[in-house]
């Protein structure tokens, strides 16, 4: 990655309840739904909708809608899984619903509506590039725009993301020699074409957040590191009327013309004991949302195109919304491409782990002080090392580790402590679970000194050891350090230009510090008290 910034925004698990009350949802809610309820889990593209329209709605007929967002991949994972928390599942595209439900678990699946994944830059950026007042790119110019270094392009990791996935195999598609109507094969993922111009592809983007809101939020702020992205149409829409307002320059939109990929927004329902009378809920929400005609003007507001429109055209669309001097078409002649198979998409996702991205080079800091042990942060360290340094549980989160990566962990207190670090270099099943183990079998105690190990992190990360992998220090603690060997720390991470991510757990972490850390790296500070949500999203940075 060769942008300086990297940010990893931990997964915000919100709930809105409509009717009732509010809660939060937390990875392993249970318990039998209320008469009358309706439980979604949604992914956060479709949180706009939730609040302009479902939640409304909801609100006028008197019935309980509670719609918890969560990543892609929990989505999937909880699905494949057979859990029985949710009543309804409301995907961002086909993508990872393909990959959650397998078993064909859910009943009357639909797409609410549609929105292209489109290739967008900064005005100044798009007509330096040649793309400007075009009104369709060649996904061969795209590519050649991309790999020839001539702009600085940012795509969420596919992986982690729906959006990136459908980039992902849109340009799969084509490097296969496929049409939009033909989905990529195994035959084809085998070949050397395809693992050859993704493989290029891939290494060619700057920066790879986890998810879409990430990538959007994190452009917008630092147009110098982010000139150009692959997200959704709805989404620029939707930003560039704040952007228009801040009196700013607005981004433009291509379509990438023979390999345009297309979000479905697919909501389908899971039947189990005691949710008959969620059904009926269900039934008239997707009935709202396709058919009624305010709601249908509300989604076309937010930039969402009616899933039961002709392809990708509208009929006299609102040009403050679909705008033409952004770039945004009314009509769309292409089909968008056919997703592969089930089978294809997993092989696809494991892949860019373990051969398509650029190898990383991983130092992770954790606090192992005694207070982490009293407010059971250390048990979410464990948890978190598990699914992030465990082989088998890697892979279910799509984390796996590169052959050429290098992960080193720390644990610190009131200095380096408890026999570490240990670095595992590539990916042997034995050692990376060895180092699972390790961190599992530490029992926190002693004071907190955060500037010891980040100053082991910088020796580490500047030595040439390192090669061609990408650098990232992941630093979590939960309370404030001793300044002991700040000054020192603070120059090493500044000269070594290695970005920080910090993680503040709990109420007693002091975000100063921590701030000061993530400026002086270009990181980003993240307040967040599920570390194993947080340590997961950090990993997505792969």
């Amino acid at each position: 990655m060769r942008a300086t910034r990297f940010t990893a925004l931990a997964a915000i698990m919100l709930v809105l309840v409509t009717g009732c009350t509010s809660e939060k949802g937390e990875p392993g809610r249970t318990g039998p739904p209320r008469p009358g309820a309706l439980r979604i889990v949604a992914g956060s593209e479709q949180q706009s909708v939730v609040d302009t329209i479902v939640k409304p709605w909801c609100a006028s007929r008197r019935y309980t809608c509670e719609v918890t967002f969560k990543g892609s991949v929990d989505q999937a994972r909880m699905l494949a899984s057979g859990s029985r928390d949710y009543d309804a599942y409301w995907f961002a595209s086909s993508v990872f619903l393909q990959l959650g439900d397998r078993a064909s678990a859910l009943q009357d699946v639909r797409p609410m509506f549609l929105t292209p994944v489109i290739f967008a830059a900064w005005r100044s950026e798009m007509t330096r590039l040649g793309f400007a007042g075009r009104s369709d790119v060649p996904i061969a110019d795209i590519l050649t725009a991309v790999e020839s270094g001539r702009t600085r392009v940012w795509i969420t990791n596919p992986t982690q993301s729906n959006s990136g996935a459908a980039v992902l195999f849109g340009f799969m598609n084509y490097f296969a020699g496929n049409g939009p109507g033909t989905p990529l094969t195994q035959q084809q993922l085998d070949s050397p074409a395809v693992e050859q111009g993704v493989t290029r592809f891939i290494k060619a983007m700057d920066q790879t957040p986890p998810s879409t809101g990430t990538l959007m939020t994190e452009c917008l702020a630092h147009p110098d590191q982010c000139r150009a992205m692959f997200t959704y149409e709805d989404l620029v829409i939707e930003k560039n009327t704040e952007l228009v307002k801040a009196g700013k320059e607005p981004l433009l939109v291509a379509y990438p013309r023979g390999s345009l990929a297309v979000s479905d927004a697919p909501l389908g329902f899971l039947p189990h004991d005691a949710n008959d009378g969620a059904r009926r809920i269900f039934t008239e929400l997707q009935d709202h949302l396709l058919k009624d005609a305010d709601a249908q003007a509300a989604l076309l507001k937010l930039g969402r195109r009616p899933a039961a429109s002709v392809g990708l055209t509208l009929d006299k669309p609102d040009p403050a919304v679909f705008n033409p001097a952004w770039g945004i078409q009314g009509t769309i002649n292409e089909q968008g491409i056919q997703y592969p198979s089930a089978p294809v998409i997993q092989a696809a996702l494991d892949r860019y782990q373990t051969r398509y991205r650029r190898p990383v080079a991983a130092y992770y800091c954790l606090d192992g002080s005694g207070s982490m042990r009293d407010n059971d942060g250390w048990t979410g360290i464990q948890a978190a090392a598990g699914q992030i340094f465990d082989p088998d549980q890697a892979a279910r989160n799509f984390l796996q580790t590169h052959p050429q990566d290098a992960t080193t962990v720390t644990i610190f207190n009131g200095g380096v402590t408890g026999g570490s670090p240990w670095q595992v270099r590539g990916n042997d099943g034995g050692a990376l679970r060895d180092l699972a183990r390790k961190v599992t079998d530490y029992e926190p105690e002693g004071g907190t000194n955060m500037y010891a190990c980040l100053l082991r992190a910088t020796q580490e990360l500047t030595g040439p050891q390192t090669g061609d992998r990408k650098r990232l220090v992941v630093l979590m603690t939960d309370g404030q350090s001793s300044a002991k060997q700040r000054d020192e720390a603070l120059s090493a991470l500044k000269s070594a230009g290695v970005p920080v991510v910090a993680i503040a757990f709990g109420r007693d972490a002091d975000p100063r510090q921590l701030e000061e850390i993530t400026a002086a790296t270009n990181g980003t500070l993240v307040q967040q008290n599920d570390l194993v949500a947080a340590l997961r999203q950090a990993a997505g940075y792969k």
